[in-house]
């Protein structure tokens, strides 16, 4: 069984402060910067990427072997952006990039074998598909949402039928994902399957849980008129009909 902990001694500790210190020159942000290690042993292999994320209270760090081949910048760039937006999502952040391609616009592109950007920096298909990874990966197995929700897998699979959908999942080749932001204590978020319907059926993923999770101009709550996500609303108890004309612009 693979250790899930590493402890550090007091000089390994003493020398990824120091690492700390030393990438504190990059300003948030901004484009990436090369970060060049001085001589001597290297601390990870010519066909291996490990990622640190660094915090005040510890670090996290992975390993991936590149199959005998040395990745390019270019790869270590899409490897970073995963972690920005892993880490933006985790602070309530809005992505960086620009609103995900139709499922026909990557497809065309695809076939084609091109990418948004001219240079090295990610595109946005590329940020798009990385953030599905990221998406697909949070969710849960229909199995675990039946466990989570308290019913069998028979009763989602009917609610995520074509037919009835009142229950919103992505399909993930022959199986199914379901986004946990439509899951709050064990329970469907109130009223969301009045609005789930309406959703477009070929609607992106990710502009369905962007959606969801962004505050909207038309709902309104409080004497300020502040704006509220869709969720927000929806789980405050306010009138589902009125979100689910919303949906129906995704």
């Amino acid at each position: 069984m693979r250790k899930s902990r590493v402890r550090l001694s007091v000089p390994e500790s003493q020398g990824l402060a120091a690492f700390g210190r030393a990438v504190a020159k990059v300003n948030a942000g901004r484009q990436p910067i090369t970060v060049e290690i001085a001589g001597g042993k290297q601390p990870v292999a010519n066909d291996e990427v490990v990622v640190i994320v660094l915090s005040p209270d510890g670090a996290l760090a992975s390993r991936t072997r590149l199959r005998g081949r040395a990745p390019d910048l270019r790869e270590l760039r899409l490897r970073l952006v995963g972690a920005e937006i892993a880490v933006g999502q985790i602070a309530g952040e809005q992505s960086r990039a620009a609103p995900p391609l139709s499922a026909a616009e990557a497809s065309v592109l695809d076939d084609a074998g091109l990418v948004e950007a001219a240079d090295d920096a990610p595109g946005a298909l590329e940020r798009s598909r990385i953030e599905l990874s990221l998406l697909l990966r949070d969710s849960l197995r229909l199995e675990d949402a039946a466990k989570a929700l308290g019913v069998g897998t028979s009763r989602l699979r009917q609610r995520l039928a074509p037919g009835a959908r009142t229950l919103y999942g992505i399909k993930d080749g022959r199986s199914w994902r379901i986004p946990r932001f439509q899951i709050v204590g064990g329970r469907l978020v109130r009223g969301i399957e009045q609005v789930i319907p309406h959703i477009r059926a070929g609607a992106h993923p990710l502009a369905v849980k962007a959606w969801f999770t962004s505050p909207h101009e038309d709902l309104v709550v409080g004497d300020r008129d502040e704006r509220v996500t869709p969720l927000a609303w929806l789980a405050a108890g306010n009138p589902p009909e009125e979100v689910a004309v919303l949906a129906e612009e995704i």
